[in-house]
């Protein structure tokens, strides 16, 4: 394994002045948009650190951050050249972390709010983060909400400019990185909230919506985070102690929606890093909702039931590997209407991904909440496969296999799996899918023709999938057959047979 070290030392320290503020100080920040920016800074292109805020009262990672004097170590993974290869770097974007719900530290972030050269704010707070929580208004002590810590913000640095020569550099940049579709735009609403809640003045309100730029994104990542398994291993090589590594893939990517100005303030692609600033980051999302996160959800099913337990398991074995890789050339690209040299390229990078042992990315992790995947990342595929006059016969296993899941579970979650080799696991799923699957199992008795009413009890359940796709008649049946065979023939032979006779 090819590994390139380098000294936890403090002269690696940065002296580049604070540009950005960062609300949250997690792994995936630390080892995706941080590093980043390091690599920014190496080139001489952002020439500038964050300030990192700890973003709820349970934090830990700030006093270690300050006790590393803001320095840790990213250990990425990845195959390169058909080699596993890691390489360890030590990160220096973050100048200090901040707690804000110390009254002395929230004053801080508020002045450093109002520095001029302060023109970013950074945030990845989990999806929960971006919602409205109504609050008491402006005060001596932070607001509990991270939108409403950035109103706040806001508000302080647009009095601070207000009236003065400088105000034209009052505007800020706001990126948030949450995994939450328009994430920018409804940020921003939700700060518009808050003006009204509060009563804030009308010329605030115009210097958010007119001065402020908020950025819809799309991040992708595999960020583990500290390495506890192997934490002293790790230390031994590095040759120093790091409270704060951060484990990850080598594999980044991110879409800004914006125009051609946010490449000149944020110059990523300069840098050599896989950023796409475009008008519209629709078909980025696409992209990676029906190849990466539809390319687990529809495979993950049949391999864990084959008794396999990581992604890179799948993908290495030799019916599942050449079955996913079907799947992801032969149904869903075809599927998606986008142009096909830019999701083969993508799909190429994902089985790459799939590949890395490193991440042990477990299937039983996959599976939670796994009906509302398949309705939000292999059902479209297989509706615009239709849509073509095709029917996806390994699309059509992926349900089957899915269904099979819930077999002998009870009607109860967590849904219990037998799996092959004596294997047994479970996953966590949406109560009332549990329930109505297991008794759309009660019609099955090992037959074709009963498959075919647990197939249709499960496919015409409107509050499944919001709509009756038992209409289908092809669909149906063809989905029946599979399922049956599944539960006769068993999992692997079923899918030897598809990739025989597709």
């Amino acid at each position: 394994m090819n590994t390139l070290n380098l000294g936890l030392k403090p002269e690696l320290k940065s002296d580049l002045p604070v540009r950005a503020l960062q609300f949250g100080e997690g792994n995936f920040l630390r080892g995706f948009l941080d590093w980043m920016l390091f690599r920014l800074n190496q080139k001489g292109l952002f020439c500038g650190r964050v300030v990192a805020v700890q973003p709820t009262p349970r934090g830990r990672v700030i006093p270690k951050l300050n006790a590393q004097d803001s320095l840790y170590t990213t250990i990425l993974h990845g195959i390169v050249d058909g080699r596993e290869t890691e390489v360890c770097e030590v990160i220096n974007t973050i100048a200090q972390g901040l707690n804000p719900y110390d009254v002395r530290e929230w004053q801080k972030i508020k002045e450093t709010a109002c520095q001029r050269e302060v023109k970013f704010v950074f945030s990845n707070t989990t999806e929960a983060g971006i919602s409205y929580v109504k609050e008491n208004g402006l005060g001596e002590e932070a607001p509990s909400s991270f939108p409403a810590k950035l109103t706040a913000c806001l508000y302080e640095r647009f009095k601070a400019f207000k009236g003065t020569d400088c105000a034209c550099d009052a505007g800020m940049i706001i990126m948030p990185c949450e995994l939450l579709d328009d994430n920018g735009t409804k940020l921003r609403n939700i700060v518009l909230q808050h003006i009204e809640d509060w009563g804030l003045e009308d010329e605030f309100k115009a210097y958010v919506t007119e001065d402020c730029t908020f950025l819809n994104t799309l991040v992708d990542r595999v960020v583990s985070g500290y390495p506890i398994a192997n934490a002293a291993e790790y230390e031994t090589k590095l040759g120093y102690n790091d409270a704060l590594m951060t484990c990850g893939e080598m594999f980044h990517f991110l879409a800004i929606e914006g125009s051609d100005a946010i490449k000149e303030q944020l110059p990523f692609d300069k840098a050599g890093l896989n950023v796409v600033v475009a008008p519209d980051i629709t078909p980025y999302r696409l992209r990676k909702v029906r190849i990466l996160n539809g390319a687990h959800t529809s495979n993950v099913p049949a391999a864990f039931l084959a008794g396999l337990d990581t992604v890179d398991q799948m993908m290495t074995n030799s019916v599942t590997g050449p079955f996913a890789r079907s799947v992801i050339y032969d149904e869903i690209i075809p599927a998606v209407n986008l142009d096909k040299g830019m999701l083969t390229e993508f799909a190429d990078d994902v089985v790459n991904r799939f590949l890395d042992p490193s991440m042990h990315h477990q299937l039983s992790s996959i599976l939670m909440n796994c009906t509302s995947k398949i309705k939000a990342r292999v059902l479209p595929s297989i509706l615009d496969a239709r849509k073509k006059g095709i029917l996806p016969k390994k699309l059509c296993f992926a349900l089957a296999a899915y269904f099979a899941l819930y077999k002998n579970c009870g009607g109860v979650s967590p849904v219990k799996v037998v799996r092959a080799g004596g294997k047994s696991g479970e996953f966590v799923d949406d109560a009332y899918a549990v329930e109505a699957l297991s008794k759309a199992w009660s019609y099955y008795s090992k037959s074709e023709s009963s498959a075919q009413l647990t197939v249709k009890s499960i496919l015409s359940d409107i509050r499944l999938w919001g709509r009756d796709l038992s209409s289908d008649v092809d669909l149906t049946s063809l989905t029946a057959k599979l399922t049956h065979a599944v539960i006769t023939d068993g999992i692997e032979a079923t899918m030897k047979d598809l990739l025989e006779n597709s």
